[in-house]
């Protein structure tokens, strides 16, 4: 029961929704960079919320399935192909043992993920499978997955299904949470007040580009130059992904999973949680407007993908019977 990494991609991990509480030991959390899609994958195919993916970037990895598997494809689309045939995502699909998986072309987004039927097989690190590359432990053997690699998968109740390559007719569509032309919302934080009229007026009216530093740490962005009223200087205090940090050259910075716990840069305000998976399918080059919210309408546009994600594992309990 496993996957083989039959070529190399850019930077493939396993990932999950991360491991909280660690922080004050200097842990980050780490975990999926697009938390929705992955777990709208592991809602159709009948997993947990937590089970862990590969989550991988652009050139993917071929990946060579040793064992069948019940997979749905999430995230970014990368062309996904068997053979000939082009697999779509948020579908299950079912592949036999000797199937081999190929990206082929980079259509959208930034991170796709592979989710199988009862995940994988691997011992967590402090309650959580995601790789956390800093620390160099959790995921698979603490890194990127490398060719050759061989990720033992958890053994499922559906070996017994078909032969060959068999895709579900139920599906699911999350274009609605992805909307290019809606824009990163953000609370505004401590330091907010502290912007310069301009500033503020900037931050909120132009178009951020993301720079090409940016990576799984943090999204380096791009454009007018900030200013704050004050150049006090501050002490560390703690992070969490979304925190927008103002630098001393203007350019705000955004947390992403890999964020370090704690910072001493100006803390501007904090991208709500709905609006992570959409700011985490933007690359280097795109270009997004920022929205400062309040907490009522961040706490309401969360329920949404929530009660998105409740009604979608329970269609999909159902659907996966009648699939099979």
């Amino acid at each position: 029961m496993s996957i083989l990494i039959a070529s190399k991609g850019w930077l493939s991990t396993v990932q999950d929704l991360g491991r909280p509480g660690y922080a004050q030991y200097g842990i980050n959390r780490s975990g999926a960079m697009d938390p929705l899609a992955l777990q709208a994958a592991n809602a159709l195919l009948g997993n947990l919320a937590p089970t862990a993916a590969l989550e991988m970037c652009f050139p993917a990895p071929a990946l060579f399935f040793q064992a069948p598997a019940l997979i749905t494809l999430s995230g970014a689309d990368f062309g996904a192909k068997i053979g000939d045939r082009a697999l779509p995502r948020y579908t299950p699909i079912w592949v036999d043992a000797g199937t081999e998986l190929q990206f082929q072309h980079k259509y959208w987004g930034q991170y796709a993920y592979l989710s199988i039927q009862g995940g994988l097989d691997i011992a967590p690190w402090l309650n959580s499978q995601s790789t956390n590359l800093k620390a160099q432990s959790g995921g698979w053997q603490g890194r990127a997955l490398q060719k050759g690699d061989v990720i033992p998968l958890q053994k499922t109740f559906l070996e017994q299904i078909g032969q060959g390559l068999k895709i579900a007719k139920y599906h699911t569509r999350l274009d609605r949470f992805y909307a290019p032309t809606t824009p990163i919302r953000f609370i505004p934080g401590q330091h907010y007040a502290q912007l310069l009229p301009h500033s503020r007026e900037q931050l909120l009216t132009q178009s951020w580009r993301i720079g090409n530093a940016s990576d799984r740490m943090g999204y380096r962005l791009e454009g007018e130059g900030l200013q704050l009223s004050t150049q006090d200087s501050l002490l560390s205090a703690g992070l969490t992904r979304g925190s927008i940090q103002l630098p001393p050259n203007g350019q705000p910075i955004v947390l992403m999973a890999d964020h370090q716990t704690t910072g001493g840069y100006p803390l501007l305000g904090q991208v709500i949680q709905a609006d992570w998976p959409r700011l985490a399918q933007l690359g280097p080059g795109d270009r997004f407007q920022s929205q400062a919210v309040g907490m009522q309408e961040a706490v309401e546009l969360y329920r949404a993908e929530l009660e998105f994600l409740g009604r979608l594992r329970v269609g999909s309990r159902h659907a996966l019977v009648a699939f099979f």
